[in-house]
């Protein structure tokens, strides 16, 4: 028997930059327009620099931004994006 199993995995290319969260500890990051072409979902990856306080995204991509927030104001948060697409993988025997 062999199984088939669907995975995502991470385009070649990724989106990043830097951000500063306001008072509320939130930001928000535009992105190109085309973003939306990718429909498999993103991977994101965020880092606060030069604190050690955690960051979070709020809210995923929708209309070409997502939302950023920290558990602290004023942060500076490095971030990136990466698209991930879906691959179909043939396994051995079960």
């Amino acid at each position: 028997m062999s199984r088939i199993g669907e995975e995502k995995i991470r385009e070649g290319w990724s989106y990043s930059g830097e951000v500063w969260t306001d008072a509320d500890g939130r930001a928000v990051v535009a992105l190109p327009a085309f973003v939306r072409l990718h429909r498999e979902g993103f991977d994101y990856e965020l880092m606060p620099i030069g604190s050690d306080c955690a960051a979070h995204v709020a809210e995923e991509i929708c209309e070409d931004r997502f939302t950023i927030a920290a558990d602290e104001p004023h942060v500076k948060v490095a971030w990136r994006v990466t698209p991930l697409r879906e691959t179909t993988s043939a396994g051995g025997k079960a």
